[in-house]
């Protein structure tokens, strides 16, 4: 018998990674934005895709197997035939989504793909926050507070899994982008010439483009040195209002009025302003660890132009 030195051992699983033409990928949820970009991500590099959601936007693309039902109910998640070399799970919100998945499925699900938010980190620190820092606990209430508790329980909940990797993602910006993000101030600038920015504004935060949560995800289920990892999904720099300003006049070449709104008429006038204001509610997290392993980022430039150029043609 041939030994094999650690050394090999890796060249080995690397040369494997750069050698497998397909896998076979089921994707929880996949009809919306990332999702839908993950999906046709797949398939573009020859990857076989089975989606499992609830159908109410079937996909009706070719190549990519559709299985209706919800994942709440073990019944339909036992509609789920084949084996597969990854899952990515885009849709699990609330405690027990992955466990009934991990349920019906056992090793089925090949590699457990993830994907959390930043947001699980405790809030308020005033540091760089990497993939070691603490979860938050306390409940902030409404919506946003269930949501980031719901995702910190799923945290806990893929420990379990070995073979497993969680993606977090900061701000996701990009076209097909449901949440009222990009798209107000594209709508403000189409149809008003103008757009609304707080001052006095100290807050800062970061984006990351949806095509490359997408890429890290497709990573994410093949890669040997992605299992048993979590990843902060964000280039490190950080933006304020006056950044997109200057960025959105760029990317859709108009020359817009800029019309100044204090925080507390932003309050009143319920304006949806969709990122931190001020610094006392803005954070800071480091995305190299995923930069290490080769990944790089697309400029907020590029990526927010297709975004605009996607709203113009829609």
């Amino acid at each position: 018998m041939i030994k094999c030195s650690y050394f090999c051992y890796y060249t080995i699983h690397a040369y494997y990674e750069k050698a497998v033409i397909a896998m076979n990928i089921l994707v929880l949820g996949g009809s919306y934005f990332l999702g839908y970009r993950f999906v046709k991500l797949a398939l573009s590099e020859g990857h076989k895709v089975t989606v499992f959601n609830r159908g109410t936007r079937p996909l009706n693309m070719e190549g990519v197997t559709e299985t209706r039902g919800d994942r709440s109910v073990p019944e339909d998640l036992s509609k789920i035939a084949g084996e597969y070399d990854a899952t990515v799970d885009f849709c699990a919100y609330v405690k027990g989504d992955i466990r009934r998945v991990k349920d019906a499925l056992g090793d089925r699900t090949g590699r457990y793909v993830f994907i959390s938010t930043v947001d699980v980190y405790g809030r308020g620190t005033g540091e760089l926050l990497d993939e070691s820092a603490e979860f938050e606990t306390r409940d902030f209430g409404g919506e946003a507070g269930a949501y980031i508790l719901g995702k910190v329980s799923l945290e806990k909940e893929i420990e379990s899994i070995e073979n497993r990797c969680v993606l977090r993602p900061s701000i996701i910006y990009g076209p097909g982008n449901y949440a009222p993000r990009e798209n107000i101030y594209f709508k403000w600038i189409s149809a008003a010439g103008q757009i609304l920015e707080p001052a006095p504004s100290d807050g800062f935060f970061q984006m990351v483009s949806v095509s490359d949560v997408a890429k890290a995800a497709l990573k994410a289920c093949g890669e040997f040195s992605f299992a048993g990892r979590a990843f902060n999904v964000t280039p490190s720099f950080t933006y304020t209002y006056e950044d997109l300003t200057r960025i959105f006049r760029e990317v859709t070449g108009k020359d817009f009025e800029v019309i100044k709104v204090t925080p507390e008429e932003a309050f009143m006038q319920q304006v949806p302003f969709p990122y931190p204001i001020m610094k006392a509610e803005s954070e800071k997290y480091d995305g190299s660890a995923l930069e290490k392993t080769g990944f790089e980022y697309t400029d907020i430039n590029e990526g927010l132009k297709e975004a605009w150029e996607n709203y113009v043609r829609s």
